[in-house]
C-alpha cells in the first residue's frame, strides 16, 4: 500500500514538472497602465442565424400567399361550359405581376385581367384592371346582345396571422349592354367593401366574398381542403354601393359562407358549406308603364344582375343552372361532400401520367332563393338536389393535375329550376 502511495505520488510530481516545465518564462513587469475614467463598451456576441427561417425577401405576408401556391403557370378548364381560364405570373421581391385571360369557346365569352399586388410586412395592397364581355348562352331565348363590364379596383388586405385576415376594397365597374334599351346600359357600380376571414386562405369562395370577384378559379369540388384551425373556416363582407362620382346605384349587401370538415374515418370526411346572402337595402325602379307592373323582378330593383345571388352553378347547387330564374336579393344554401378514398400516396403510371389520388364522392345540397326573405324562409320551397362524382390527383412532368366530376340531379324544388347537370373541372399547379 505505501509502496503504491509513493508510486503515484512520484509519477504526479514528474508530470507537474514536465507540465510547467514547457511554459514560457514570465515577461517582465509592464509600467502600469493608467485608470480608464468609464468602461469601454461591450460588444455583444454575434447572432447566430436561425437555420429553420432561410433569409427571404419575401414578407411573411407574402410567403403564405395562396398566390405563391399556384406558380406560373397556371390552367384551369371548365366543360361542359367550355370554358378555359389561362394565367402568367411573376413574383419579382415583394411584387406579384398577373395576366389572366378567360375564354369562353362555345358562346364567344372572353375576360382579361392584369393585377399588380405588393406584399408588405403587415398589409397587402392590388391593383386590378379588367375587361369582360359576354353572350347570350348557346339556344338561350334572350334578346340580349352582349353585356360588357369594365372598370377597376383597389384591395387592401390586412393579416393578422395565418388565420386571420381583415380586407378592404374600392371598385368601379362601368356596364354597357348591346341591347341600348337596357336600364343599366352606360351605368357605374361604384363601391366599396369591408370583409374579414377566418380559416384558410386557399379557399376561391371565401375569397370572393371579402375580395376580389371576378377571374377566380371555380372548381366543381373543394379541390384544396385546407380548411383552417379545428377544421373550420368562414368569410363575412358588407358591400355599400352609393351614388357617388361616377356611381348609378344604391344598395348595402350581406354575404357570409362557413367551411367545415367532418372526419368521418382517417381517411374519409364530409366537406359542409353554408352560404347566406341577402340585400335589405336597395331601391325600385320606377314603372316605365301605369298601372300594374308586369316586369319580372330583377327588371324592379337598382342592384347589378351579377350582384344578385344565384341558386345554381358551381359555387351552389350543382343540378341547377345559371339562369335569371335562380337568381334573387336573398338566398341560403348547404351542401354537402362525402370523400372516400379509393386509392391514396400511389404512383400509378399511365404514359407520362403519375396517378396519386384518386377519390369517390357522394353529393347533396338544398337552398332557396328569392326577393324577400319570407321565400328563403319557407321550407316547401326549397330545391334539393344529390349527385356523386370522383376526384383525382394527377402528376404530369413539374406539374399536379386535379381531375374534379359531378353528376347532379335535382331531387324536388320549383318545375322551372330543376334538371340534370354534369360538370369537369381541369386544374393545374406547379410543384
Amino acid at each position: 500500500m505505501r509502496c503504491s502511495l509513493a508510486l503515484t505520488l512520484t509519477l504526479a510530481l514528474l508530470g507537474a514538472t514536465v507540465v510547467f516545465g514547457q511554459e514560457p518564462p514570465a515577461p517582465s513587469p509592464a509600467p502600469p497602465a493608467p485608470v480608464p475614467t468609464s468602461p469601454p463598451p461591450t460588444q455583444p456576441p454575434p447572432s447566430t442565424p436561425a437555420l429553420t427561417e432561410p433569409p427571404s425577401i419575401l414578407s411573411r405576408a407574402a410567403g403564405t400567399s395562396s398566390d405563391r401556391r399556384d406558380s406560373l403557370p397556371n390552367v384551369n378548364i371548365y366543360l361542359p361550359e367550355g370554358q378555359a381560364d389561362i394565367r402568367l405570373r411573376k413574383l419579382i421581391k415583394n411584387v406579384l405581376f398577373e395576366s389572366q385571360i378567360t375564354y369562353r369557346f362555345i358562346n364567344g365569352d372572353i375576360s382579361t385581367y392584369l393585377r399588380y399586388k405588393y406584399y408588405a410586412k403587415t398589409f397587402t395592397y392590388k391593383i386590378s384592371v379588367f375587361d369582360s364581355i359576354g353572350f347570350p348562352d348557346v339556344g338561350s331565348s334572350s334578346k340580349q346582345e352582349f353585356e360588357r363590364v369594365r372598370g377597376g379596383l383597389f384591395l387592401m388586405g390586412f393579416p393578422r396571422d395565418y388565420n386571420h385576415r381583415y380586407f378592404w376594397l374600392v371598385q368601379d365597374d362601368r356596364l354597357t349592354f348591346g341591347d341600348v334599351t337596357e336600364t343599366d346600359n352606360r351605368k357605374n357600380n361604384t363601391y366599396t367593401k369591408v370583409g374579414y376571414q377566418y380559416g384558410t386562405q386557399f379557399d376561391e369562395h371565401l375569397n370572393a366574398i371579402v375580395g376580389e370577384s371576378r377571374g377566380r378559379t371555380i372548381p366543381v369540388l373543394t379541390a384544396f381542403r385546407e380548411i383552417g384551425p379545428q377544421k373550420f373556416s368562414y368569410a363575412a363582407a358588407i358591400t355599400e354601393s352609393a351614388r357617388i362620382s361616377t356611381g348609378d346605384y344604391r344598395y348595402t349587401k350581406f354575404e357570409g359562407e362557413a367551411l367545415r370538415r367532418w372526419d368521418i374515418t382517417p381517411t374519409s370526411f364530409i366537406v359542409t358549406r353554408a352560404h347566406l346572402g341577402t340585400i335589405p337595402f336597395r331601391s325600385t325602379t320606377a314603372n316605365p308603364l301605369p298601372g300594374v307592373d308586369n316586369r319580372p323582378q330583377i327588371e324592379r330593383y337598382t342592384v347589378p344582375r351579377y350582384e344578385m345571388f344565384n341558386l345554381g352553378g358551381r359555387e351552389a347547387l350543382r343540378s341547377i343552372g345559371t339562369s335569371t330564374r335562380g337568381m334573387g336579393l336573398d338566398e341560403f344554401h348547404l351542401t354537402n361532400e362525402y370523400f372516400v378514398p379509393i386509392f391514396r400516396n400511389r404512383d400509378m403510371r399511365t404514359w407520362i401520367m403519375h396517378w396519386r389520388t384518386l377519390y369517390g364522392i357522394g353529393y347533396v345540397g338544398a337552398g332557396s332563393v328569392g326577393y324577400r326573405l319570407g321565400d328563403v324562409a319557407r321550407p316547401k320551397d326549397y330545391a334539393v338536389d344529390a349527385g356523386i362524382g370522383a376526384e383525382a390527383a394527377v402528376g404530369i412532368r413539374d406539374f399536379e393535375v386535379l381531375l374534379s366530376a359531378i353528376f347532379a340531379h335535382t331531387v324536388r324544388g320549383p318545375a322551372d329550376l330543376g334538371g340534370n347537370k354534369v360538370k369537369f373541372s381541369i386544374r393545374t399547379v406547379r410543384f
